[in-house]
């Protein structure tokens, strides 16, 4: 009974623990259920702050773009105000410099109009015919030259007015007015000018004085107008003379040719002229003389560079006939009348229209300012489209940088062909002096025997064409060595002894000791290594013949490769040599073809 009532208490405590965890179930569900429904509103607040937060990121974005655009028109706006402030002081400046120029500078194109007035020809009628009152021509230049005291023009125009009133003492002190200004463009405008009315001898004088105040080094382009005018007699013969004259005095005071790219490594070229007549050289092609190329090892470079030399004188000969057609003086010289006077006309109106020093500048500034003004201010705009008026066909030029284009390179200087014959006079003694000096090096690079190697055996061949030797000799020595050689070596071929000893002795060996005791496939691999012993022995005993037989062949192939190689590089070498002679033979047509110039 005790463990009944034991067993009902205990069920009984089970029951009640089992409705209080029912209990507790109950209250944790209603928990959760509250835990369910405070997610779902955290879960719409989050959804509703993603939605939140996307939108801040599309009003960020928006800022962003208006911070961009902004931005952009700020630094627009910025770039704009700097270039109009240079636009604003651009235009400013060049209002200054315009007034300053038309202050300074603006009765010197009166000045101009008057000068290219007066030394116009049918002023000069006019004047003389007294269409002209003189004292009209005197009143005009006066009042130049009160207007413009400092422009050498002025006095200039002065002295032709005075020459024009027979008025010599006003005249004299009117020119040395403009020579003290500016010596050389008041000679050259007295040289032209007085060419243009006719009086060449006064003209020739006043180009010799014109003349000795160049430096040679530093010529302006102006100056191959008035060479064309002197080569075209329109100054006269005695103007020519002096010019001739004056470029001879340069030659031999060291006025030299600049230095020029075609020199060759290693040739020790001793005047700019060398280089300029190297440049005109034979050149040797790779196919060429192959053979000779070939036997004749490290002299190749001798012979072809002294080959190369001696080229000279008939390429330079034959550039000089093309350039100048009609010889050195020219069949135009004689036969062809003075020039019409259009480069006399040409000189004058540049030298005229030529502006001062302090124009220049002022110019040149000016028309900075117009480029920027144009560009908007845009300076590196400007800079890249601005243009000086130095460009690099109007910089200052040597003389002989002048006469050596005009010779070699006419494209490069605006010449007529009386300059270009004018300088090529100038330039000739140097030119021949360049010449000989080449020959001579390649004379001293001629060698007095030229080896040739074929196949091992060596032959030297004389370059005098009074010792050249016979090829056939030279042949038949190379074909005997060959064949001797080739006697040798088939003599050398014999049984080698040591060989058939040694294949019979291990073939015995092998055969009697090793064959019988082993089985299987060694049995057959050492009786097929029996069998080659012996076999080697037997072919090293009977294959003298055959190997002496394939000894000549080889020989007989080597001979006649040889020889047709020695036949040929002998004739090449023959052909060499003559054209070498007959190249440095041309020197004495080059020296005839400039002899007309030593007569003078």
């Amino acid at each position: 009974m005790d463990d009944e009532l034991d067993l009902d208490s205990a069920l009984q405590r089970l029951g009640e623990r089992i409705e209080g965890i029912e209990e507790g179930q109950g209250r944790h569900e209603e928990k959760l259920g509250g835990f369910r429904e405070g997610l779902y509103d955290v879960e719409a607040d989050v959804v509703r702050l993603s939605g939140e937060v996307k939108n801040v990121r599309q009003e960020i974005a928006g800022l962003e773009g208006v911070v961009t655009d902004t931005r952009h028109t700020l630094d627009t706006f910025i770039e704009q105000y700097g270039r109009d402030r240079e636009v604003a002081k651009a235009q400013a400046e060049l209002s200054r410099l315009t007034t300053e120029w038309h202050a300074n500078f603006a009765q010197r194109k009166q000045t101009r109009a008057l000068a290219r007035g007066l030394v116009h020809t049918l002023t000069a009628q006019a004047v003389y015919r007294n269409v002209v009152n003189t004292a009209t021509v005197r009143a005009c230049s006066e009042e130049r030259l009160l207007l413009e005291p400092r422009y050498w023009l002025a006095p200039a125009t002065m002295a032709v007015a005075a020459k024009f009133r027979n008025e010599e003492e006003q005249g004299e002190r009117a020119r040395a007015h403009a020579c003290v200004l500016d010596a050389a463009k008041a000679n050259l405008f007295f040289s032209l000018t007085c060419s243009r009315l006719g009086d060449e001898t006064e003209a020739a004088a006043w180009m010799d004085l014109y003349l000795q105040l160049l430096d040679p080094d530093e010529l302006g382009q102006d100056f191959l107008v008035v060479l064309d005018a002197i080569a075209g007699k329109e100054l006269g013969e005695k103007a020519l003379g002096y010019t001739q004259q004056a470029m001879a005095r340069w030659n031999r005071g060291g006025s030299s040719l600049p230095s020029t790219k075609h020199a060759s490594p290693g040739m020790g070229v001793g005047s700019p002229l060398e280089s300029r007549l190297l440049a005109l050289r034979g050149r040797l092609a790779e196919n060429r003389y192959a053979a000779l190329r070939k036997t004749c090892g490290d002299q190749w470079e001798v012979l072809r560079g002294g080959w190369e030399l001696s080229t000279v004188p008939d390429r330079t000969l034959t550039h000089l006939e093309y350039m100048f057609p009609d010889g050195f003086d020219g069949s135009d010289e004689v036969d062809t009348p003075v020039g019409s006077g259009g480069h006399v006309e040409s000189a004058l109106e540049r030298l005229i229209d030529q502006l001062e020093p302090d124009e220049a500048d002022m110019r040149e500034k000016m028309r900075r300012l117009e480029r920027v003004i144009e560009h908007g201010g845009d300076l590196v705009a400007a800079d890249r489209a601005h243009e000086s008026p130095l460009a690099p066909d109007a910089a200052p030029v040597a003389l002989m940088t002048l006469l050596d284009q005009a010779v070699f390179e006419p494209d490069e200087v605006r010449l007529g062909q009386p300059a270009r014959r004018m300088a090529l006079r100038a330039i000739w003694p140097d030119l021949e002096e360049a010449a000989q000096h080449l020959i001579t090096a390649s004379r001293d690079r001629l060698p007095r025997h030229v080896t040739l190697s074929v196949a091992g055996w060596d032959c030297s061949v004389p370059t005098d064409p009074q010792l050249m030797v016979q090829p056939g000799r030279l042949i038949d020595e190379l074909a005997t060595h060959i064949e001797r050689r080739t006697q040798v070596r088939s003599d050398a071929v014999v049984r080698r002894w040591p060989r058939v000893i040694a294949a019979l002795v291990i073939g015995t060996f092998t055969l009697a000791l090793v064959v019988p005791f082993v089985d299987g496939m060694a049995r057959w691999i050492f009786a097929l290594l029996t069998i080659g012993l012996f076999t080697a022995a037997g072919w090293e005993f009977g294959s003298v013949p055959l190997r002496r037989r394939r000894v000549r062949d080889q020989g007989d192939r080597m001979r006649h490769e040889a020889v047709a190689t020695m036949d040929k590089a002998l004739r090449q070498c023959e052909n060499l040599l003559e054209e070498w002679h007959e190249a440095v033979e041309q020197l004495d047509l080059l020296t005839r073809w400039g002899e007309s110039q030593k007569r003078d």
